[in-house]
């Protein structure tokens, strides 16, 4: 009988105000390893993206599947480093160590709340080998459980994400072992905005139809950068550690070209380009839930030998293989900020001052529009997603 692979992942993110003990960085994160995350992340998106809300997060995804990265050999881990979009020259221990330099230095300040968790359960008399047990407590701060009843994790789940994700695993599920990644963000915008100026406005959909959507709006010095492209502006969160970007296509482009056409490099550019500009921005607030099986977009990418009879986790078990992979993903923005959560499952069941002279930039977000939630030293996305028609 192959054994059960259940690996779950789980991450919110709210930006209500609580206060955290801040931490220092430890490793510095490699700046290739920070954008296999990203390529990673787009090569999901784009492939998800059916002209609906489609968000997702690129670091959950990853962390999950770094761990099991840890225990695959072979053909298996070819595929998965190749998959995963790793460096070629990093060795496995290398990956391990990045993904803690992620965990060590994405943190809590005293402004702004950044958890990310992870655990480790296998059901009794299942046996996984120590070793990978060890990698899993060393790098990825795993706590162990010897039990995979399912109310068991799914009030971890709840617990860690803050009562975003209740529940992930159905009542009644037959599971081996759980890898269970979590991440929850709380914080405000450093300049909220003020509800009294929110009122209904259009919005253009994907579909061309004009909808009435609750719109934002501030006028103030914003970090922006516009081209013949799209419009971009950056919105800090307090501790100035993270940042959204809003991307808003040009008129005469489709949010359709601009997801398949954006790069990493294209993000890194942005950000460096971004310059203290008054901006009278109108961003339409948002809620949205989005859900996706994404085993079959993950063997498109290459990582084939998973999830069937030849697959190579010998570092866990000898008779590992992987069913299913599902991720969910949650997302409210406001005048105030941002409360997000997302879950993924990998299953198998048994400035300056301003100028006499300054320019005012209006940017109008009432069309289709990307946005990357990242961390302001790496530029690591922990979340990404396309909002065709708000909510």
């Amino acid at each position: 009988m192959r054994k059960v692979l259940v690996l779950l992942l789980i991450m919110s993110f709210s930006l209500l105000s609580v206060s955290f003990l801040s931490a220092e960085e430890n490793l510095k994160t490699d700046k290739d390893f920070s954008n296999s995350v990203a390529c990673f992340g787009k090569n999901i998106l784009i492939k998800e993206y059916n002209k609906a809300n489609t968000v997702i997060s690129p670091l959950s995804i990853h962390l999950a599947l770094d761990m099991l990265y840890n225990g695959a050999e072979g053909k298996t881990e070819k595929e998965m480093k190749k998959t995963l979009s790793y460096p070629s020259n990093m060795a496995k221990k290398n990956i391990s160590e990045q993904s803690k330099a992620i965990m060590d230095n994405l943190k809590s300040t005293d402004s702004m709340a950044l958890e990310i968790a992870n655990s480790l359960w296998v059901k009794k008399n299942v046996k996984i080998k120590q070793s990978f047990i060890d990698n899993c407590k060393k790098y990825f701060y795993a706590e162990v459980k010897n039990n995979t009843n399912p109310s068991l994790i799914n009030k971890w789940v709840s617990d860690k994400t803050h009562q975003k994700i209740n529940k992930i695993v159905p009542d009644g599920s037959q599971i081996d072992t759980a890898l269970i990644n979590a991440i929850y963000f709380n914080g405000t915008w450093v300049d909220k905005f003020d509800k009294n100026y929110t009122n209904d406005q259009d919005f253009t959909n994907v579909k061309g139809q004009k909808i009435k959507v609750p719109m934002m709006f501030k006028s103030e010095y914003m970090r922006y950068y516009e081209n013949d492209k799209y419009q971009v502006v950056r919105l800090p969160y307090k501790g100035n550690k993270m940042s959204m970007y809003v991307f808003l296509p040009s008129e005469n482009s489709s949010i359709d070209s601009f997801v398949k056409d954006f790069s990493q490099d294209e993000f890194l550019n942005t950000s460096n380009n971004v310059k203290r500009t008054k901006v009278n921005l109108h961003l339409p607030k948002f809620k949205t839930e989005c859900s996706f099986e994404i085993s079959k977009t993950v063997k498109e990418l290459g990582m084939k030998s998973a999830f069937n009879g030849k697959a190579d986790f010998k570092g866990i078990s000898d008779d590992f293989f992987v069913s299913e992979i599902i991720h969910k993903t949650y997302i409210d923005v406001n005048e105030s900020g941002t409360e997000a959560a997302a879950v993924t499952a990998i299953i198998r069941a048994t400035g300056c001052a301003p100028g006499a002279q300054e320019i005012i930039k209006n940017m109008y977000v009432n069309r289709p529009f990307f946005f990357v939630l990242s961390d302001d030293v790496s530029n690591i996305p922990v979340f990404m997603g396309v909002i065709t028609e708000p909510k």
